[in-house]
């Protein structure tokens, strides 16, 4: 089974490329394309569904499926909108749209707020990655990490209690944190939706 990812930032492949090999089975081959941004994603996103529905209508290529990750950004009924409507216009089934046993091809998905609100799932993973970091650190923030809604700047705030030289650096964060995030106990509704979809996939 090949699976793509349609992504809109490095710092979303850097953490998958470390967490897909735990999510997928062994012979899932996983390929990741990253775009300049979201709205570059949702700009080019129909035009590129339509391509793997051309690859699909090939002999042999069914066993192809596509995963679209972007963040929410504090809109996310529009974002699952604008994602769902693209698959429709490419004329592929979405895993929202399949009803019963339904084959379908495209899996959209959000982080909630940000790909960040993962990591603020697993505050143990966090403290593994900077050992500078407390439990106290983390005081005030809700058990829901998807209600952040500034799931970066949080972050940073979480790592300058530890270390006021800590700065903006998404990718680093996604390379250091990932490695430790336990996949079961992480508290975002929105990565445990993402694991839920990839355990879909046949």
């Amino acid at each position: 089974m090949r699976v793509e990812f349609l992504l809109e930032e490095e710092s979303a492949e850097a953490a998958l490329r470390i967490l897909l090999p735990r999510l997928l089975p062994a012979h899932y081959t996983p390929k990741l394309r990253v775009f300049r941004g979201c709205q570059d994603l949702l700009k080019q996103l129909t035009t590129v569904l339509k391509g793997y529905k051309r690859r699909l209508e090939q002999p042999g290529q069914q066993d192809l499926r596509v995963v679209v990750l972007v963040d929410a950004d504090g809109i996310a009924e529009r974002r699952r909108q604008e994602l769902e409507q693209a698959a429709t216009e490419a004329g592929l089934l979405t895993y929202a749209q399949a009803a019963g046993q339904q084959p379908f091809y495209v899996v959209n998905t959000l982080a909630v707020q940000e790909l960040e609100a993962w990591f603020l799932g697993d505050p143990l993973a966090i403290q593994a990655a900077y050992p500078r970091v407390r439990p106290q650190h983390f005081s005030g923030l809700p058990d829901n990490p998807d209600t952040v809604a500034e799931a970066w700047e949080t972050l940073l705030r979480v790592l300058q209690k530890a270390d006021p030289k800590a700065t903006k650096a998404k990718v680093r964060w996604a390379e250091t944190i990932a490695p430790h995030l336990d996949i079961a106990r992480n508290s975002s509704p929105s990565f445990q939706y993402f694991r839920q979809c990839l355990a879909r996939l046949e």
